[in-house]
This record gives structure tokens, C-alpha cells and sequence, in this order.
């Protein structure tokens, strides 16, 4: 598997984590307070950029 598609697929199950924490009232956003929504899509680009950093951070600390 490609490494890039193994960081999308991790920062995918971190997005349905986060959507599941909040599910169950872990914790709301502000546009949850009424009603239960799903988080947007668009912090799955978050959760990968967050993942490579990592990676990459880790990977420079043990040279």
C-alpha cells in the first residue's frame, strides 16, 4: 500500500473517531449545540497533514 494512502486512510479513522467522541457527547463543536451533526469532511485533511508532521518528525529525531 502506498504510503500516502496509508496517512488518508489513518486521518480517515481519526475523522470517524472524532465523529463518534462527539456522537456520544465527549465533547461538541460549536454548530453541534442543537442538534448532532457530522464533522466536516474537510478535517480529514487535517488529521493527515497531522500524521505526516508526526511522521516526519519522528523519523528526523531518530537521525
Amino acid at each position: 500500500m502506498p504510503l500516502v494512502v496509508s496517512f488518508l486512510l489513518i486521518g480517515f479513522f481519526i475523522w470517524a473517531a472524532e465523529n463518534v467522541t462527539t456522537l456520544l457527547g465527549a465533547w461538541q463543536y460549536p454548530n453541534q449545540q442543537h442538534a448532532w451533526s457530522l464533522v466536516h469532511l474537510g478535517k480529514i485533511s487535517s488529521w493527515f497533514l497531522l500524521v505526516v508532521i508526526s511522521i516526519v518528525l519522528v523519523i528526523e529525531q531518530r537521525k
